[in-house]
């Protein structure tokens, strides 16, 4: 059976489609376990920074003046802002995630039909 070069440029085309696909899934399930779980994707820095007054505050001269009630409610207003953009940052990725798989998935079918029809 010999081959036609579009049907092997549509198959060429095929595999780079599907190789994009399985990527911007691998990313899509993490966006899904950042907007579950944000807490847990948040990064170190972030979430080591948030355990404690001492490493929330580090020596700044100008909340020294705050009471520790005070700077626990900064530094926990703080952590629920951080989660929140995380969790955002997540949907806002899952959205882009979406519109690529969209995008495959009309390449991959026009390609698709024409390998079939240069086999014909």
């Amino acid at each position: 059976m010999k081959k036609s070069i579009i049907g092997i440029y549509a198959l060429a085309v095929c595999f780079v489609t599907v190789v994009c696909a399985v990527i911007a899934l691998g990313i899509g399930i993490y966006d899904l376990v950042e907007i579950a779980y944000p807490e847990f994707t948040l990064p170190s820095y972030q979430f080591e920074r948030h355990q404690s007054n001492e490493a929330f505050f580090p020596g700044d001269p100008e909340n020294l003046e705050l009471t520790e009630e005070e700077k626990s409610a900064r530094r926990l207003a703080s952590y629920e802002t951080a989660i929140e953009a995380e969790r955002r940052g997540a949907q806002q990725s899952l959205i882009k995630v979406l519109v690529v798989l969209i995008l495959d998935a009309v390449v991959f079918t026009i390609h698709w039909k024409v390998a079939q029809r240069s086999r014909e």
